[in-house]
């Protein structure tokens, strides 16, 4: 793939400069009641920028960010760009020791944070003495830290501008939300957030009279890069909330009559089971997207019941985001729904193939594992060559996903590789169990993983989440499995939980599963 070069490099901070209004509204903080234009964004931006710059910071330093969603983590990225600074955002909902040897591995040299995490962020302090610390509140009991709204109201809003950026300087590390392990540290360049942007703006065909919901969190690039960062720069407008709260999210759909949200399986499920859903006036939606993790057909019938044009797509930290979308704008409601487990086809700026275990491509209709190539990747790993040379092979990225292709050019997801088991011999997914269970009436959630046995090497055990007032057993399930699946995919094993463990993205935690249910 021709790769773009800096000759053709848009910058972030022009893009929206040019034929927009500086006085047009473009964030809305539900939350706060407050309204933002883009004046107020450049200078916010320029204000936090001369403070950091005073601060010694310069061009490759970072700054952590640990906070809800908020206009200052919208202050940070634009501040960012104009300083060449890394802006590295952190999940506030990581454990203090992990979080901590993030920022060992990273090394910020300034924070901002929410004054809800301030007991974590001083621990932060005490290992960093020279950490900068900018409370998001007026007061902090961390000696030293600094007001962020005094320097919003003291800083000069001149303007200022790195002028040695390029392509392939870093802009963002945001860290992974796997299934498994720690969270690392994603090195995001501008040439993958540019065209992650245009690539988003022309797939959509976003225009400036869009408006999105935003609720899932800043700090994982779904909601930054899907939809908020893209209308930023073309005159749309943003609204955003700190937390999702369903009954909440019905009040912003009746007034603000948004026309674009992306979301989870789990989130959208709480959503359409909220008292009021039937009654809310959806019809100011062209698209919402759901990713992380599969959507359940019963949950996307909800929206589609209310006219509402809900798609799966496929993306990860690593690979830009949103790769494989559904045409969503040349395509009947009827015709998605028709391919409604499909995440649809590649997008702009990246290219994709399913190969075997030896890097083979294989056949249509089979599947494989899909690996990446192109301007909307990552640039390896922070400080960590071992895990990035695993990943990126001779130019491409493994994903670990495994999918297949249609006849007519749409992907599906099989499974995680990781997440594979073998049973006599024959590679088990998971994911193809898990959709048949959740065909049962009974069945809400279910989750497949393999566990050691004697005589198979392993077999299937099946988390199963109920309806309310449900029952089942054993018999019963294997009675329904019997003619949809072979018997060598029918779970030894059934036991029925009260929730499966997720991610704070809706991505099912294997790892703590695996320790319980294993």
């Amino acid at each position: 793939m021709e790769r773009i070069n800096d000759g053709y490099f848009i910058s972030l901070l022009s893009m929206y400069k040019k034929n927009i209004s500086p006085d047009r509204e473009v964030l809305f903080d539900y939350d706060n009641n407050q309204h933002y234009t883009y004046q107020m964004l450049e200078d916010r931006a320029n204000r936090l920028a001369r403070f950091l710059i005073r601060q010694g910071l310069k061009k490759g330093d970072r700054v952590g960010f640990c906070s809800y969603n908020c206009v200052e983590f919208i202050d940070a990225f634009f501040a960012s760009c104009k300083t060449g600074i890394i802006i590295t955002s952190y999940n506030c909902h990581l454990k203090k020791d992990k979080l901590l040897d993030l920022m060992e591995n990273e090394r910020p040299k300034a924070l901002l944070y929410d004054q809800e995490f301030e007991a974590v962020i001083e621990a932060a302090r005490q290992r960093f003495p020279e950490l900068v610390c900018i409370n998001l509140g007026a007061h902090s009991v961390i000696p030293g830290a600094y007001s962020y709204p005094r320097i919003q109201a003291e800083e000069s809003s001149e303007t200022v501008d790195c002028k040695s950026l390029t392509l392939d300087d870093i802009q963002m590390l945001i860290h992974t939300g796997g299934t498994t392990g720690t969270p690392k540290a994603a090195k995001i360049s501008y040439r993958s957030v540019t065209c992650n942007v245009l690539s988003q703006i022309l797939t959509v065909g976003l225009h400036q009279n869009d408006i999105a919901y935003v609720f899932l969190p800043f700090f994982h690039t779904a909601a930054w890069t899907i939809f908020t960062l893209p209308l930023l720069l073309i005159g749309g407008k943003v609204i955003i909330t700190k937390k999702f709260d369903p009954e909440l999210s019905l009040k912003i759909i009746a007034e603000e009559r948004p026309t674009l949200t992306v979301g989870v399986e789990t989130a959208l499920k709480r959503l359409a089971e909220t008292p009021g859903f039937a009654k809310t006036d959806f019809s100011s939606y062209r698209i919402m997207i759901s990713g992380a993790a599969p959507t359940a057909r019963e949950t996307m019938e909800h929206y589609w019941n209310k006219g509402v044009k809900l798609v799966s797509g496929y993306g990860m930290t690593e690979l830009g985001t949103c790769n494989l979308l559904p045409p969503v704008n040349d395509m009947k409601l009827e015709q998605l729904i028709e391919k409604w487990d499909s995440v649809g086809q590649p997008v702009l700026y990246n290219s994709v193939r399913i190969v075997d275990g030896k890097g083979n491509d294989v056949a249509p209709g089979e599947s494989g594992e899909l690996i990446w190539q192109g301007e909307l990747a990552f640039s390896g790993y922070w400080n960590n060559e071992g895990q990035t040379g695993e990943m990126i092979r001779d130019g491409w990225i493994y994903s670990g996903d495994i999918g297949r292709i249609d006849a007519d050019g749409y992907y599906y997801i099989v499974g995680r590789k990781k997440n594979i088991f073998i049973s006599g011999g024959e590679n088990i997914f998971p994911g193809e169990i898990e959709e048949i269970l959740c065909q049962h009436p009974a069945i809400d959630e279910a989750c497949v993983i393999g566990v050691a046995d004697v005589n198979w090497g392993e077999v299937g055990k099946a988390l199963l989440v109920l309806k309310d007032r449900q029952e089942l057993n054993a018999p019963e399930l294997r009675a329904f499995l019997k003619g949809r699946l072979s018997s060598i995919k029918i779970p030894h094993y059934f036991e029925v939980i009260d929730e499966i463990p997720k991610n704070q993205v809706g991505k099912r935690d294997l790892e703590q599963i695996r320790m319980i249910y294993g």
